[in-house]
């Protein structure tokens, strides 16, 4: 039985309780690259973001996956390193402070991108 916990599994339940699916799920692009996620929203697929999972490059040591990870970032485009903000949506950095607190602030980033897109598509 998997363990159904842990911060990945809370962005995941996040996600989809905002209409955003998981598309594809891929890592090891490099050594930042715990995990990165294709995200699109439900209701209009031409919306679409990328979750990093990103390493500490401090981390020091054998890191297993899921280890090290101290910011998650939201972007329009896969950055094209570990400190590249240029596409920036939103991030959560996992650092001191209520992850619960800084999950729903970072899901409200997206959800204001979600409306600027549709809103932007409509006109």
């Amino acid at each position: 039985m998997s363990k159904k916990s842990g911060y990945k599994y809370q962005v995941e339940q996040a996600l989809l309780k905002n209409k955003w699916e998981i598309k594809t799920i891929g890592s090891n692009e490099d050594w930042w690259d715990d995990e990165h996620w294709k995200i699109y929203y439900k209701d209009e697929l031409n919306i679409c973001l990328y979750l990093c999972f990103i390493v500490d490059p401090m981390f020091k040591g054998e890191r297993k996956s899921g280890q090290g990870v101290y910011e998650i970032l939201a972007s329009t485009e896969f950055p094209s390193n570990w400190n590249d903000d240029s596409n920036r949506i939103a991030s959560i950095r996992m650092t001191k402070r209520k992850f619960e607190i800084k999950l729903e602030e970072f899901i409200k980033d997206l959800e204001r991108y979600k409306m600027e897109k549709t809103t932007t598509n409509a006109v």
